[in-house]
């Protein structure tokens, strides 16, 4: 529990201050824990970091609903565009750890083998999914679109929160996908996304 808190006061530490504010003089006066406390659950303050990131990740890469097709593809956008983690402080956290990972080559690593692992399970899912003949047709090229898509819209959240709702940014994924023939319906609407 108390590993958990110091994770989570780590993250709000990123989204206030970005990685000037992540010390962890700050981590433990979010958490309101002793210094002690850090030192028994982590190695060291970058070791923290890549826990971080791996909590920050574990929604997008980890807890996948099932292995449906259409599950995993509701899943992806509807997680990212959830109330509960679709903030600008958490953008504001995303936004520091993304910047790290140029100079932390652990952070990097750990980067990497997530972010193949969840565009792969996309490409899955959509290839599954779409049921046509085309050979033009790269799943991996359109996984690598939605994500774009997904962080895209989380930046322009982050800077014009009152041009669009979470809704909207669902509804523009979900329209993504229909225009390249997976035709998943938006949900709420009665339509096919278009």
């Amino acid at each position: 529990m108390r590993k958990r808190e110091l994770i989570e006061a780590g993250i709000r530490c990123l989204g206030n201050g970005g990685i000037s504010a992540f010390t962890i003089d700050n981590i433990c006066r979010e958490a309101q824990v002793s210094r002690g406390l850090i030192n028994h659950h982590f190695r060291t303050k970058e070791d923290l970091l890549l826990q971080i990131y791996a909590a920050m990740t574990a929604h997008l890469v980890e807890s996948f609903p099932s292995e449906v097709a259409e599950h995993v593809l509701r899943h992806v956008i509807d997680s990212n565009f959830d109330a509960s983690t679709f903030r600008r402080s958490n953008l504001r956290a995303w936004l520091t750890v993304w910047g790290e990972i140029a100079t932390n080559a652990e952070l990097r690593v750990l980067h990497e083998q997530r972010y193949q692992n969840y565009k792969a399970r996309i490409a899955r899912a959509l290839a599954a999914f779409v049921r046509r003949d085309d050979p033009g047709f790269e799943a991996e090229s359109l996984a690598r679109q939605l994500i774009a898509m997904i962080d895209g819209l989380w930046l322009e959240y982050c800077l014009h929160a009152e041009d669009f709702s979470l809704e909207d940014a669902r509804h523009d994924c979900y329209r993504l996908l229909h225009s390249q023939g997976v035709a998943l319906r938006v949900p709420g609407s009665g339509d096919r996304g278009d």
